[in-house]
């Protein structure tokens, strides 16, 4: 079986940093395991810290003021989810819910800020990829709101 560091290598979160960068992230990482439909956090609680999937499915959704349920993304292996609340020091602002049974990698809320502390080049790379992830969703997200205007 791998070590952790060569299994968490191809993390999308981890793009581009060196063996001993992923490997000093490895060595500060927590796995939590989740139930089919069991929440890994929920709107309005606080972070805790980034998530990154190992295995299953993660469905992120929004709860509107009447109570209805409106899904918006559906990740899987390699995709990393929290960081927004992370980077914001805030609560979240969606939900988080295991499809099928998950595996996921966290990296604590402190452990996360110790980093920006301690290693600020392996943070600028880790927040990089947060930033260029961010951007292709936002992208995505326009293709499918502006298809929708189309066919509407």
């Amino acid at each position: 079986m791998p070590d952790l560091a060569t299994e968490i290598k191809t993390q999308s979160l981890l793009r581009g940093l060196e063996h001993a960068e992923v490997v000093k992230i490895a060595s500060l990482l927590e796995t939590a395991r989740f139930a089919k439909d069991e929440y890994v956090f929920k709107e309005s609680t606080p972070c805790r810290g980034v998530y990154m999937i190992r295995s299953g499915r993660i469905e992120i959704s929004k709860t509107t003021a009447d109570g209805w349920r409106q899904p918006l993304v559906l990740l899987a292996r390699d995709h990393f989810l929290g960081e927004i609340a992370l980077l914001e020091r805030s609560n979240h602002a969606t939900d988080a819910r295991a499809i099928d049974p998950a595996e996921l990698y966290v990296l604590a809320d402190t452990a996360f800020e110790e980093l920006e502390r301690t290693d600020p080049v392996l943070m600028l790379k880790i927040i990089k990829n947060i930033a260029i992830i961010g951007g292709l969703n936002v992208r995505r997200m326009n293709e499918k709101f502006l298809k929708a205007l189309v066919n509407y």
